[in-house]
């Protein structure tokens, strides 16, 4: 008889499976979030939504010498009112699985988590991820980022790979010409790079556009994000509304240094004041930004730290960080959110942000239905289930002047998005 070996007593072997299913994938919708919790919700119709402004005051102001004693008193005026609008826009989300898939995990004794549990799950969360990207980044056109550099063979270096998931679709675009859609296989942001699931496309240049999958890839056709509200200066439009009818009264002060100063924050800060008065509800700011931002800001305290040795205690060198990282900017919370783009601080007044919707996220259902079955080529049912989250909404800002934003280009701080030390 041969010795006895492992191949031979495998059979009896028991297999171990830790009971935790570890996540290697970022599940987050900071800023989207919270405009869902902190912003008012209006329910709209398919028809443009009517959003008034005060665009221009009103009065004619004089004086002269025997003003009240005969004379003339002259013409008045009166306020000038404006209106922008609002269309909702159509997402959805699909997410499908095989009756396999369902029937092998769904107990405790057969996988360590349910696997419909969790793709139910991780849908919200990436519709959320979804979304909090479209706040981040699009000026109205559903334009996530643009392609920085090339890797290897399908590998496409942008700004900020967290603007993208895993499994996605984009549209590519060179020049406004449609190139053809490309999927991501994994978001790499170690390399700010993601990785695509074939090759890319033949001809693929530095600059070229990345849409969200079916956007039309023009001006106003898709989601209103912090981009297309806070501008500066008077190009371009506002809600259809022209900014140069109403020179300055929809451009959000700005502030473009190259470092980012306590001075240059108080700067800013001013400009809002300047737009709208110090009486204003300017303490209700959030600062929306980076981990390059809120460790460029944390960087101006670490410069100025000291330490007196004679007055330290222990046997140990002391520790020039704190656990947790400064939460406040000028006294107001710093919003951390990863898909907010790097090398800009948006400061968001959540009083003067809404929200439009004609039909909130949902699952789509048809008589009570939400989970269908998908069918063959030769007219049987495929042993795969689909669903899908849905949404119709919009986003609207009453108050780009009660905000401001201080960037683009800030200067990183080393180690950050490809920044060397």
């Amino acid at each position: 008889m041969p010795i006895g070996s492992v191949s031979q007593a495998i059979a009896a072997q028991a297999e171990f499976i830790r009971p935790e299913l570890a996540e290697l994938v970022m599940l987050q919708g900071v800023l989207w979030k919270r405009i869902n919790k902190s912003t008012e919700v209006n329910a709209i119709s398919n028809r443009p939504a009517r959003i008034s402004f005060n665009a221009l005051t009103g009065g004619r102001f004089r004086t002269g010498a025997n003003l009240f004693d005969n004379a003339p008193l002259g013409r008045g005026s009166s306020p000038t009112l404006t209106f922008g609008t609002l269309s909702a826009v159509s997402f959805l989300q699909a997410s499908e699985y095989s009756a396999l898939a369902e029937y092998s995990t769904d107990s405790t004794q057969k996988a360590v988590e349910n696997y419909v549990t969790l793709t139910n799950r991780q849908a919200t969360d990436t519709f959320a991820g979804y979304m909090d990207a479209l706040v981040c980044q699009s000026a109205g056109d559903n334009l996530l980022d643009t392609v920085v550099a090339t890797s290897g063979t399908n590998g496409l270096v942008v700004n900020n790979a967290n603007f993208f998931q895993d499994n996605q679709r984009l549209d590519q675009y060179q020049g406004g010409v449609f190139q053809g859609t490309i999927e991501i296989l994994s978001v790499d942001i170690a390399n700010n790079t993601i990785w695509l699931t074939a090759p890319f496309i033949v001809g693929t240049a530095v600059g070229d556009a990345l849409y969200v999958e079916g956007s039309a890839a023009v001006a106003n056709s898709g989601f209103f994000g912090l981009p297309y509200y806070f501008v500066a200066g008077n190009a371009g439009n506002f809600m259809g509304i022209p900014r140069s009818a109403f020179p300055g009264k929809f451009s959000t002060p700005n502030i473009a240094p190259r470092a980012l100063t306590p001075a240059a924050v108080r700067a800013a800060q001013a400009q809002m004041e300047q737009a709208m008065g110090t009486d204003d509800d300017n303490k209700e700011v959030v600062m929306h930004m980076n981990v390059d931002m809120a460790a460029a800001w944390e960087n101006n305290a670490l410069t100025v730290q000291s330490i007196i040795r004679n007055q330290e205690s222990g046997d140990q060198t002391a520790d020039m960080l704190h656990k947790r990282q400064v939460s406040t900017m000028a006294g107001r919370e710093i919003l951390r959110n990863i898909r907010a783009r790097p090398g800009i601080i948006h400061a968001i007044n959540f009083k003067h942000l809404f929200r439009l919707e004609t039909k909130a996220l949902d699952m789509y259902e048809v008589r009570g239905q939400t989970v269908f079955p998908t069918y063959a080529a030769d007219g049987g049912v495929n042993s795969t289930m689909i669903f899908y989250l849905t949404m119709m909404a919009q986003m609207g800002c009453d108050g780009p002047r009660n905000a401001f934003f201080i960037g683009p280009n800030v200067a990183l701080p080393g180690g950050y998005f490809g920044t060397q030390f």
